[in-house]
Protein backbone atom coordinates (compact mmCIF):
# COMPACT_ATOMS: atom_id res chain seq x y z
CA UNK A 1 0.00 0.00 0.00
CA UNK A 2 2.75 2.06 0.53
CA UNK A 3 4.38 2.07 -2.38
CA UNK A 4 2.17 3.43 -4.71
CA UNK A 5 1.74 6.38 -2.39
CA UNK A 6 6.05 6.78 -2.49
CA UNK A 7 6.02 6.56 -6.03
CA UNK A 8 3.03 9.42 -6.53
CA UNK A 9 5.13 11.61 -4.10
CA UNK A 10 7.77 11.55 -6.42
CA UNK A 11 6.46 12.09 -9.32
CA UNK A 12 4.69 15.31 -7.94
CA UNK A 13 8.27 16.00 -6.69
CA UNK A 14 9.49 15.49 -10.06
CA UNK A 15 6.95 17.79 -12.04
CA UNK A 16 6.96 20.26 -9.39
CA UNK A 17 11.32 20.46 -10.15
CA UNK A 18 10.65 20.37 -13.28
CA UNK A 19 7.76 23.43 -13.31
CA UNK A 20 10.01 24.99 -11.33
CA UNK A 21 13.05 25.04 -14.03
CA UNK A 22 10.79 25.77 -16.75
CA UNK A 23 9.03 28.71 -15.52
CA UNK A 24 12.71 30.44 -14.77
CA UNK A 25 14.06 29.37 -17.86
CA UNK A 26 10.79 31.34 -19.40
CA UNK A 27 11.01 34.50 -17.74
CA UNK A 28 14.85 34.66 -18.13
CA UNK A 29 14.25 34.68 -21.97
CA UNK A 30 12.20 37.77 -21.22
CA UNK A 31 14.08 41.11 -22.11
CA UNK A 32 16.82 39.05 -23.28
CA UNK A 33 18.91 39.09 -26.15
CA UNK A 34 22.34 36.69 -26.47
CA UNK A 35 23.94 39.48 -29.05
CA UNK A 36 23.65 41.95 -26.27
CA UNK A 37 26.49 42.46 -24.26
CA UNK A 38 25.02 42.22 -20.23
CA UNK A 39 25.74 45.80 -18.57
CA UNK A 40 23.07 47.86 -17.48
CA UNK A 41 25.44 50.58 -18.72
CA UNK A 42 27.03 50.71 -22.60
CA UNK A 43 30.13 52.83 -21.13
CA UNK A 44 30.81 49.84 -18.41
CA UNK A 45 32.88 46.89 -18.78
CA UNK A 46 31.99 43.22 -19.04
CA UNK A 47 34.52 41.95 -16.52
CA UNK A 48 35.76 38.27 -17.53
CA UNK A 49 38.09 35.92 -15.68
CA UNK A 50 40.33 33.63 -17.34
CA UNK A 51 41.35 30.32 -15.90
CA UNK A 52 43.32 27.73 -17.90
CA UNK A 53 42.85 23.86 -16.65
CA UNK A 54 46.43 22.27 -18.48
CA UNK A 55 45.71 18.71 -18.24
CA UNK A 56 48.25 17.43 -20.94
CA UNK A 57 51.43 18.11 -22.75
CA UNK A 58 50.61 15.81 -26.09
CA UNK A 59 53.41 16.63 -28.09
CA UNK A 60 56.22 19.22 -28.49
CA UNK A 61 57.04 19.21 -33.02
CA UNK A 62 60.37 21.02 -33.28
CA UNK A 63 60.64 20.33 -37.03
CA UNK A 64 56.79 22.29 -37.23
CA UNK A 65 57.73 24.91 -34.06
CA UNK A 66 54.00 23.70 -33.13
CA UNK A 67 53.06 22.60 -29.63
CA UNK A 68 49.80 20.28 -28.64
CA UNK A 69 47.93 20.59 -25.47
CA UNK A 70 44.76 19.40 -23.53
CA UNK A 71 43.57 22.38 -21.79
CA UNK A 72 40.22 23.89 -20.38
CA UNK A 73 39.27 27.68 -20.63
CA UNK A 74 37.16 28.32 -17.93
CA UNK A 75 36.07 31.98 -18.47
CA UNK A 76 33.67 33.73 -15.46
CA UNK A 77 31.46 36.98 -15.83
CA UNK A 78 28.50 38.68 -14.72
CA UNK A 79 25.31 38.56 -16.35
CA UNK A 80 22.70 40.94 -13.85
CA UNK A 81 19.73 40.09 -16.11
CA UNK A 82 20.60 36.50 -15.57
CA UNK A 83 19.31 36.82 -11.71
CA UNK A 84 17.29 35.55 -9.53
CA UNK A 85 15.28 34.27 -6.14
CA UNK A 86 15.70 30.36 -5.25
CA UNK A 87 12.94 30.66 -3.10
CA UNK A 88 10.80 31.59 -5.73
CA UNK A 89 11.44 29.08 -8.15
CA UNK A 90 11.96 25.59 -5.70
CA UNK A 91 15.63 26.45 -4.73
CA UNK A 92 16.86 26.10 -8.20
CA UNK A 93 20.42 27.79 -7.51
CA UNK A 94 22.10 26.82 -10.78
CA UNK A 95 20.86 26.50 -14.37
CA UNK A 96 22.78 24.97 -17.13
CA UNK A 97 21.95 25.94 -20.61
CA UNK A 98 23.18 26.07 -24.26
CA UNK A 99 26.13 28.05 -25.26
CA UNK A 100 24.50 29.89 -27.70
CA UNK A 101 21.32 31.21 -25.65
CA UNK A 102 23.57 33.02 -23.86
CA UNK A 103 26.03 36.07 -24.58
CA UNK A 104 29.66 34.85 -24.37
CA UNK A 105 33.58 36.93 -24.98
CA UNK A 106 34.49 35.60 -28.01
CA UNK A 107 37.69 34.98 -26.41
CA UNK A 108 39.82 33.45 -29.10
CA UNK A 109 43.79 31.72 -29.32
CA UNK A 110 45.79 33.71 -31.28
CA UNK A 111 48.84 32.07 -31.78
CA UNK A 112 46.71 28.86 -32.78
CA UNK A 113 48.31 26.55 -35.23
CA UNK A 114 44.87 24.72 -35.94
CA UNK A 115 43.29 24.76 -39.50
CA UNK A 116 39.96 25.67 -37.73
CA UNK A 117 41.48 28.04 -35.79
CA UNK A 118 38.82 27.66 -32.64
CA UNK A 119 39.45 24.25 -31.64
CA UNK A 120 37.16 24.15 -28.27
CA UNK A 121 34.36 22.16 -28.20
CA UNK A 122 30.73 23.74 -27.71
CA UNK A 123 28.98 22.76 -23.75
CA UNK A 124 26.73 24.14 -21.75
CA UNK A 125 26.76 27.21 -19.65
CA UNK A 126 26.68 27.08 -15.69
CA UNK A 127 24.67 30.34 -14.65
CA UNK A 128 23.68 30.64 -11.18
CA UNK A 129 21.65 32.73 -9.09
CA UNK A 130 23.39 35.78 -8.72
CA UNK A 131 24.14 36.54 -12.40
CA UNK A 132 27.39 34.54 -12.30
CA UNK A 133 27.88 32.91 -15.76
CA UNK A 134 31.07 29.95 -16.30
CA UNK A 135 31.56 28.44 -19.43
CA UNK A 136 35.14 26.33 -19.09
CA UNK A 137 34.82 24.61 -23.13
CA UNK A 138 37.55 21.48 -23.62
CA UNK A 139 40.05 22.00 -26.47
CA UNK A 140 42.83 20.28 -27.76
CA UNK A 141 44.62 23.30 -29.06
CA UNK A 142 48.21 23.32 -31.43
CA UNK A 143 49.90 26.44 -30.60
CA UNK A 144 52.97 27.94 -32.54
CA UNK A 145 56.04 28.64 -30.82
CA UNK A 146 59.70 29.54 -31.44
CA UNK A 147 62.23 27.16 -30.16
CA UNK A 148 65.69 28.16 -29.60
CA UNK A 149 67.61 25.19 -30.34
CA UNK A 150 70.85 25.74 -30.05
CA UNK A 151 71.55 23.24 -26.73
CA UNK A 152 69.31 20.65 -27.85
CA UNK A 153 69.15 18.20 -26.02
CA UNK A 154 70.04 19.78 -23.03
CA UNK A 155 66.96 23.00 -24.01
CA UNK A 156 64.82 24.67 -22.51
CA UNK A 157 62.17 26.60 -24.22
CA UNK A 158 59.54 29.00 -23.03
CA UNK A 159 55.77 28.53 -25.34
CA UNK A 160 52.72 30.76 -24.52
CA UNK A 161 49.18 31.00 -25.27
CA UNK A 162 47.94 34.24 -26.16
CA UNK A 163 44.68 34.91 -25.27
CA UNK A 164 42.20 38.25 -26.34
CA UNK A 165 39.17 39.21 -27.74
CA UNK A 166 38.55 39.07 -30.96
CA UNK A 167 36.68 42.59 -31.58
CA UNK A 168 35.85 43.42 -28.41
CA UNK A 169 38.05 46.21 -27.00
CA UNK A 170 39.74 46.72 -23.60
CA UNK A 171 36.42 49.00 -22.89
CA UNK A 172 33.91 46.90 -23.15
CA UNK A 173 35.85 43.28 -22.31
CA UNK A 174 38.08 43.67 -19.64
CA UNK A 175 39.91 40.13 -19.66
CA UNK A 176 41.39 39.17 -16.33
CA UNK A 177 43.88 36.46 -15.27
CA UNK A 178 41.79 34.09 -12.53
CA UNK A 179 44.95 33.26 -10.15
CA UNK A 180 42.78 32.35 -6.94
CA UNK A 181 44.59 29.87 -5.41
CA UNK A 182 47.51 29.51 -7.21
CA UNK A 183 50.84 30.38 -6.64
CA UNK A 184 53.12 33.34 -8.60
CA UNK A 185 55.19 30.61 -10.27
CA UNK A 186 52.29 28.59 -11.52
CA UNK A 187 49.96 30.37 -13.02
CA UNK A 188 47.49 27.79 -14.64
CA UNK A 189 45.53 25.59 -12.80
CA UNK A 190 47.58 21.99 -12.85
CA UNK A 191 45.27 19.79 -10.33
CA UNK A 192 44.44 17.95 -13.15
CA UNK A 193 47.84 17.76 -15.18
CA UNK A 194 49.24 14.43 -16.53
CA UNK A 195 53.31 14.75 -16.44
CA UNK A 196 54.98 14.25 -19.90
CA UNK A 197 58.11 11.59 -20.89
CA UNK A 198 60.27 13.85 -22.84
CA UNK A 199 59.69 17.39 -20.87
CA UNK A 200 59.40 18.99 -17.85
CA UNK A 201 56.90 21.49 -16.44
CA UNK A 202 59.61 24.04 -14.74
CA UNK A 203 57.10 26.77 -14.19
CA UNK A 204 53.66 28.49 -15.49
CA UNK A 205 53.52 32.48 -15.20
CA UNK A 206 51.05 34.39 -16.46
CA UNK A 207 50.81 38.31 -17.66
CA UNK A 208 48.20 40.70 -18.46
CA UNK A 209 49.10 43.11 -21.36
CA UNK A 210 47.04 46.04 -22.95
CA UNK A 211 48.10 47.44 -26.06
CA UNK A 212 47.07 50.52 -28.45
CA UNK A 213 45.80 49.49 -31.65
CA UNK A 214 43.94 52.06 -33.76
CA UNK A 215 43.44 54.45 -31.05
CA UNK A 216 41.94 51.77 -29.22
CA UNK A 217 43.34 49.65 -26.06
CA UNK A 218 42.82 45.75 -26.26
CA UNK A 219 43.52 43.56 -23.72
CA UNK A 220 46.14 40.43 -24.32
CA UNK A 221 46.91 37.32 -21.64
CA UNK A 222 49.59 35.32 -21.82
CA UNK A 223 49.88 31.96 -20.56
CA UNK A 224 53.67 31.03 -20.39
CA UNK A 225 55.06 27.41 -19.91
CA UNK A 226 58.44 26.96 -19.05
CA UNK A 227 59.60 23.35 -20.19
CA UNK A 228 62.89 21.57 -19.50
CA UNK A 229 63.84 18.63 -22.02
CA UNK A 230 64.19 15.36 -20.38
CA UNK A 231 68.34 14.13 -21.73
CA UNK A 232 68.42 11.13 -20.43
CA UNK A 233 67.41 9.47 -23.30
CA UNK A 234 68.78 11.51 -25.96
CA UNK A 235 72.35 11.04 -23.33
CA UNK A 236 72.02 7.28 -23.79
CA UNK A 237 70.96 7.07 -27.52
CA UNK A 238 72.75 9.32 -28.92
CA UNK A 239 75.36 11.39 -27.20
CA UNK A 240 77.14 7.95 -25.36
CA UNK A 241 77.00 5.70 -28.69
CA UNK A 242 78.87 8.70 -30.45
CA UNK A 243 81.46 9.35 -27.98
CA UNK A 244 82.36 5.34 -28.10
CA UNK A 245 82.54 5.58 -31.97
CA UNK A 246 84.81 8.26 -31.64
CA UNK A 247 86.97 6.39 -29.60
CA UNK A 248 86.47 2.88 -31.44
CA UNK A 249 88.14 4.82 -34.52
CA UNK A 250 90.66 6.51 -32.52
CA UNK A 251 91.68 2.85 -30.95
CA UNK A 252 92.02 1.49 -34.71
CA UNK A 253 95.32 3.73 -34.95
CA UNK A 254 96.34 1.23 -32.82
CA UNK A 255 95.73 -1.56 -35.37
CA UNK A 256 99.13 -2.91 -37.18
CA UNK A 257 99.79 -1.00 -39.79
CA UNK A 258 99.31 -3.88 -42.79
CA UNK A 259 95.84 -4.85 -41.28
CA UNK A 260 93.32 -3.88 -43.97
CA UNK A 261 90.19 -3.94 -41.45
CA UNK A 262 91.73 -0.71 -40.12
CA UNK A 263 90.14 1.11 -43.26
CA UNK A 264 86.68 -0.43 -43.01
CA UNK A 265 86.26 0.27 -39.50
CA UNK A 266 86.85 4.10 -39.82
CA UNK A 267 84.51 3.31 -42.63
CA UNK A 268 82.15 1.62 -40.51
CA UNK A 269 82.30 4.72 -38.11
CA UNK A 270 81.80 7.25 -40.69
CA UNK A 271 78.04 5.71 -41.95
CA UNK A 272 77.08 5.28 -38.18
CA UNK A 273 77.91 8.99 -37.52
CA UNK A 274 76.00 9.83 -40.81
CA UNK A 275 72.98 7.76 -39.40
CA UNK A 276 73.44 9.80 -35.87
CA UNK A 277 73.51 13.21 -38.01
CA UNK A 278 70.45 12.19 -40.50
CA UNK A 279 68.06 11.13 -36.76
CA UNK A 280 68.88 14.83 -35.60
CA UNK A 281 68.39 16.64 -39.20
CA UNK A 282 64.56 14.83 -38.74
CA UNK A 283 64.16 17.04 -35.64
CA UNK A 284 65.85 19.85 -36.22
CA UNK A 285 63.79 22.44 -38.53
CA UNK A 286 65.90 23.75 -42.07
CA UNK A 287 65.99 26.87 -41.61
CA UNK A 288 67.31 27.01 -38.16
CA UNK A 289 68.83 30.48 -37.13
CA UNK A 290 71.18 28.63 -34.65
CA UNK A 291 73.38 25.48 -35.12
CA UNK A 292 72.55 23.46 -32.03
CA UNK A 293 75.31 21.76 -30.23
CA UNK A 294 74.25 18.25 -30.97
CA UNK A 295 74.83 18.85 -34.99
CA UNK A 296 77.55 20.56 -34.33
CA UNK A 297 79.65 17.68 -32.32
CA UNK A 298 78.18 15.32 -35.11
CA UNK A 299 79.29 17.55 -38.01
CA UNK A 300 82.70 17.74 -36.40
CA UNK A 301 82.85 14.10 -35.38
CA UNK A 302 82.41 13.57 -38.78
CA UNK A 303 84.69 15.59 -40.36
CA UNK A 304 87.76 13.75 -38.04
CA UNK A 305 86.34 10.69 -39.25
CA UNK A 306 86.81 11.89 -42.77
CA UNK A 307 90.66 13.08 -42.11
CA UNK A 308 91.19 9.48 -39.84
CA UNK A 309 90.40 7.45 -42.98
CA UNK A 310 92.37 9.63 -45.32
CA UNK A 311 95.36 9.16 -42.77
CA UNK A 312 94.94 5.07 -42.40
CA UNK A 313 95.47 5.16 -46.63
CA UNK A 314 98.86 7.06 -46.25
CA UNK A 315 99.75 4.98 -43.59
CA UNK A 316 98.66 1.37 -45.59
CA UNK A 317 100.48 3.32 -48.41
CA UNK A 318 103.62 4.25 -46.59
CA UNK A 319 103.25 0.31 -44.94
CA UNK A 320 103.79 -1.19 -48.69
CA UNK A 321 106.40 0.98 -50.27
CA UNK A 322 109.68 0.02 -51.63
CA UNK A 323 112.87 1.78 -52.88
CA UNK A 324 111.96 0.14 -56.33
CA UNK A 325 109.39 2.83 -55.93
CA UNK A 326 110.14 5.73 -53.85
CA UNK A 327 113.40 6.92 -52.75
CA UNK A 328 113.61 7.69 -49.07
CA UNK A 329 115.47 11.09 -48.79
CA UNK A 330 117.70 12.47 -45.79
CA UNK A 331 115.39 14.74 -44.47
CA UNK A 332 113.03 11.70 -44.11
CA UNK A 333 115.10 9.47 -42.41
CA UNK A 334 115.87 12.29 -39.83
CA UNK A 335 112.22 13.46 -39.38
CA UNK A 336 110.70 9.97 -39.43
CA UNK A 337 113.22 7.70 -38.23
CA UNK A 338 115.07 9.31 -35.70
CA UNK A 339 112.92 13.02 -33.91
CA UNK A 340 109.49 11.77 -33.87
CA UNK A 341 109.86 8.22 -32.83
CA UNK A 342 112.11 10.21 -29.82
CA UNK A 343 109.48 12.78 -29.56
CA UNK A 344 106.28 10.03 -29.63
CA UNK A 345 107.82 7.59 -26.90
CA UNK A 346 108.84 5.16 -29.45
CA UNK A 347 111.60 2.12 -29.23
CA UNK A 348 112.83 0.19 -32.24
CA UNK A 349 114.41 -3.06 -31.56
CA UNK A 350 118.16 -2.78 -31.57
CA UNK A 351 118.25 0.90 -31.56
CA UNK A 352 119.30 3.29 -28.42
CA UNK A 353 118.94 6.69 -28.20
CA UNK A 354 122.35 8.98 -27.01
CA UNK A 355 123.87 12.11 -27.72
CA UNK A 356 124.03 13.59 -31.15
CA UNK A 357 127.08 13.41 -33.29
CA UNK A 358 127.67 13.31 -36.78
CA UNK A 359 128.23 10.16 -38.73
CA UNK A 360 128.34 8.33 -41.94
CA UNK A 361 126.05 6.06 -43.31
CA UNK A 362 127.14 2.65 -45.19
CA UNK A 363 125.92 3.15 -49.31
CA UNK A 364 125.39 0.90 -51.68
CA UNK A 365 129.21 -0.38 -52.97
CA UNK A 366 130.12 0.83 -56.45
CA UNK A 367 133.17 -0.76 -58.35
CA UNK A 368 135.30 2.16 -60.09
CA UNK A 369 136.51 1.16 -63.18
CA UNK A 370 140.20 1.19 -62.65
CA UNK A 371 139.23 -1.69 -60.12
CA UNK A 372 139.72 -5.34 -60.55
CA UNK A 373 138.42 -8.14 -58.37
CA UNK A 374 140.87 -10.61 -57.91
CA UNK A 375 142.96 -7.96 -57.25
CA UNK A 376 141.15 -6.39 -54.59
CA UNK A 377 141.11 -3.54 -55.38
CA UNK A 378 137.84 -1.67 -55.06
CA UNK A 379 136.99 1.63 -53.61
CA UNK A 380 133.48 1.88 -51.94
CA UNK A 381 132.19 5.73 -51.42
CA UNK A 382 130.69 6.70 -48.19
CA UNK A 383 127.97 9.76 -48.40
CA UNK A 384 127.62 11.53 -44.89
CA UNK A 385 125.05 11.94 -43.19
CA UNK A 386 122.85 14.49 -40.89
CA UNK A 387 123.61 15.23 -37.74
CA UNK A 388 121.20 12.48 -35.39
CA UNK A 389 121.35 10.59 -32.03
CA UNK A 390 123.74 8.12 -32.01
CA UNK A 391 122.07 4.32 -33.07
CA UNK A 392 123.16 0.64 -33.00
CA UNK A 393 121.48 -2.02 -35.28
CA UNK A 394 121.87 -5.45 -34.58
CA UNK A 395 120.32 -6.99 -37.43
CA UNK A 396 122.54 -4.85 -39.35
CA UNK A 397 125.65 -5.75 -37.92
CA UNK A 398 124.87 -9.30 -38.61
CA UNK A 399 124.39 -8.60 -41.96
CA UNK A 400 127.71 -7.04 -42.40
CA UNK A 401 129.35 -9.71 -40.83
CA UNK A 402 127.78 -12.83 -43.29
CA UNK A 403 128.90 -10.09 -46.08
CA UNK A 404 132.83 -9.57 -44.64
CA UNK A 405 132.60 -13.39 -44.10
CA UNK A 406 131.44 -14.15 -47.80
CA UNK A 407 134.30 -11.63 -48.97
CA UNK A 408 137.03 -12.87 -46.81
CA UNK A 409 136.29 -16.54 -48.20
CA UNK A 410 136.26 -15.08 -51.39
CA UNK A 411 139.57 -13.65 -51.53
CA UNK A 412 141.27 -16.42 -49.41
CA UNK A 413 140.76 -18.16 -52.62
CA UNK A 414 142.03 -15.76 -54.69
CA UNK A 415 145.51 -17.14 -54.84
CA UNK A 416 144.97 -20.60 -55.59
CA UNK A 417 142.34 -19.16 -58.75
CA UNK A 418 144.90 -16.56 -59.96
CA UNK A 419 147.17 -19.90 -59.76
CA UNK A 420 145.08 -21.40 -61.68
CA UNK A 421 144.40 -18.98 -64.43
CA UNK A 422 148.00 -18.87 -65.36
CA UNK A 423 148.39 -22.36 -65.64
CA UNK A 424 146.01 -23.32 -68.06
CA UNK A 425 145.32 -21.00 -70.49
CA UNK A 426 142.00 -22.68 -71.51
CA UNK A 427 140.38 -23.15 -67.62
CA UNK A 428 141.06 -19.02 -67.41
CA UNK A 429 138.10 -17.91 -69.30
CA UNK A 430 135.67 -20.30 -67.15
CA UNK A 431 137.29 -18.32 -64.29
CA UNK A 432 136.31 -15.38 -65.28
CA UNK A 433 132.87 -16.01 -65.99
CA UNK A 434 132.63 -17.96 -62.40
CA UNK A 435 134.22 -14.57 -61.07
CA UNK A 436 131.91 -12.51 -62.93
CA UNK A 437 128.96 -14.92 -61.63
CA UNK A 438 130.06 -14.51 -57.88
CA UNK A 439 130.69 -10.51 -58.63
CA UNK A 440 127.17 -10.18 -59.81
CA UNK A 441 126.27 -12.47 -56.75
CA UNK A 442 127.28 -10.30 -54.40
CA UNK A 443 126.30 -7.38 -55.21
CA UNK A 444 122.63 -9.09 -55.98
CA UNK A 445 122.95 -9.45 -51.99
CA UNK A 446 124.21 -6.61 -50.38
CA UNK A 447 121.26 -4.80 -52.93
CA UNK A 448 118.84 -7.62 -51.49
CA UNK A 449 119.93 -6.72 -47.96
CA UNK A 450 119.66 -3.23 -48.63
CA UNK A 451 116.15 -3.21 -49.96
CA UNK A 452 115.06 -5.64 -47.31
CA UNK A 453 116.68 -2.75 -44.48
CA UNK A 454 114.57 0.25 -47.01
CA UNK A 455 111.43 -1.48 -46.87
CA UNK A 456 111.81 -2.27 -43.02
CA UNK A 457 112.25 1.51 -43.01
CA UNK A 458 108.91 2.30 -44.71
CA UNK A 459 106.91 0.18 -42.28
CA UNK A 460 108.47 1.81 -39.21
CA UNK A 461 107.42 4.90 -40.80
CA UNK A 462 104.50 3.68 -41.19
CA UNK A 463 104.47 2.91 -37.26
CA UNK A 464 105.41 6.52 -36.71
CA UNK A 465 102.78 7.77 -38.46
CA UNK A 466 99.78 5.76 -36.48
CA UNK A 467 101.21 6.60 -33.53
CA UNK A 468 101.26 10.33 -34.13
CA UNK A 469 97.71 10.32 -35.71
CA UNK A 470 97.17 8.39 -32.68
CA UNK A 471 97.86 11.23 -30.11
CA UNK A 472 96.18 14.18 -32.78
CA UNK A 473 92.77 12.63 -33.34
CA UNK A 474 92.96 11.51 -29.34
CA UNK A 475 93.29 15.22 -28.25
CA UNK A 476 91.17 16.31 -31.50
CA UNK A 477 88.03 14.13 -29.72
CA UNK A 478 89.06 15.08 -26.04
CA UNK A 479 88.85 19.08 -27.49
CA UNK A 480 85.32 18.21 -29.01
CA UNK A 481 83.61 16.39 -26.14
CA UNK A 482 84.81 19.19 -23.47
CA UNK A 483 83.74 22.21 -25.67
CA UNK A 484 80.30 20.10 -26.12
CA UNK A 485 80.35 19.65 -22.31
CA UNK A 486 81.03 23.35 -21.31
CA UNK A 487 78.97 24.76 -24.26
CA UNK A 488 76.09 23.56 -23.10
CA UNK A 489 74.13 24.95 -19.79
CA UNK A 490 73.45 21.33 -18.09
CA UNK A 491 74.32 17.82 -19.38
CA UNK A 492 71.91 15.08 -18.40
CA UNK A 493 70.13 17.12 -15.88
Amino acid sequence: MLRPFFCWALCIQYLSASDHEYRLIQDLKVGHDPVERPVSNHREAVDCQIRILLQQLVDVDEKNQVVTLVIWTQMTWHDYKMRWDPIEYGNITTLQVPSGSLWKPDVLLFNTADEHFDASFPVNMAVRHTGEVLMAPPSIVRMSCTFDLTYFPFDDQVCYLKFGSWTYTGNQVDLRIDNSGLSEKNQMDLRYYVPNGEWELIATPAERVANEFHGEKYVELYFRMHIKRRTLYYGLNWVVPSVLISLSNVLGFTLPTECGEKLTLQITNLLAVLVFLGMVSEIIPPSSESIPVIVAFFSTSLLLLGLSTICTVLVINVHFRNPRTHKLSKTMRALFLEWLPWLLLMTRPGRKFAKLRRYTKRQPEEVEPGGSFLSGEFSMTKAPLLAVPEETYDWQETVRNSSESRRSSTMSHQPRLMALAYENTPLRQELREVISLLHDFKEKLVEDELEEECQADYKYIAMTLDRLFLFLFSAAYVSTVLAMVTATPRVFV
